[in-house]
């Protein structure tokens, strides 16, 4: 690849998908870019019973933009039949083996949801 910030983004969604399948999300895919029709950068992830999806985006950059980010992955998350929107964020200065110390961040009512969805009180 030539641009060096995709191929570091590229790595990244690689990284979490392989991630997701180690965690027993076997159908955890790479999405297929579609420019302004995107739908996140990973799919294959779906809750049991109400069979809604997951839009999952992925950001490994240095320079943050939480805010852009999320409303960007909430309209990709729109366009994926109303998912789940997830951002995940590489947490600065860990590696690919601490890949689980990355960050999720979700908007406040979408969390409620997942934790309604499996019954928390």
């Amino acid at each position: 690849m030539g641009n060096k910030h995709k191929a570091k983004g590229t790595a990244f969604e690689t990284l979490v998908k392989e991630y997701l399948i180690s965690k027993g999300f076997s159908d955890a895919r790479r999405a297929v870019l579609a420019g302004e029709n995107d739908t996140g950068d990973i799919h294959g992830i779906q809750q049991r019973t109400t069979l809604r999806n997951a839009c999952l985006q992925c950001k490994n950059q240095k320079k943050w933009d939480l805010s852009g980010w999320l409303t960007a992955t909430v309209e990709q998350a729109k366009r994926l039949k109303d998912a789940l929107p997830v951002l995940i964020v590489k947490r600065p200065g860990k590696g690919e083996k601490a890949l689980g110390d990355s960050y999720v961040v979700m908007r406040l009512d979408d969390f409620i949801e997942l934790l309604q969805d499996a019954q928390y009180k």
